[in-house]
């Protein structure tokens, strides 16, 4: 499947994280709109999504072809 629009909305289902995540292609910007591990990350680690977070590297992997992503990805 080749992604032809500049925004994309992805559905990412890892084993016990659930997201909603919105890329740009052209600016290679991700922002993570709805995460059920949201709480944890906020919390323990960081105001905002890491680039390391599962949830942003599926989305890598699935958007830029990288390699097959580790997660259930799905466009909306």
């Amino acid at each position: 499947m080749e992604l032809i629009a500049e925004v994309v909305k992805l559905s990412i289902s890892l084993k016990n994280i659930r997201a909603l995540v919105v890329v740009d292609i052209l600016n290679r910007d991700f922002k993570v709109v709805d995460c059920t591990n949201i709480s944890f990350c906020r919390r323990y680690i960081s105001k905002r999504c890491l680039p390391q977070c599962p949830v942003v590297v599926a989305a890598k992997d699935f958007v830029f072809k990288r390699r097959e992503p580790k997660a259930d990805v799905r466009v909306i």
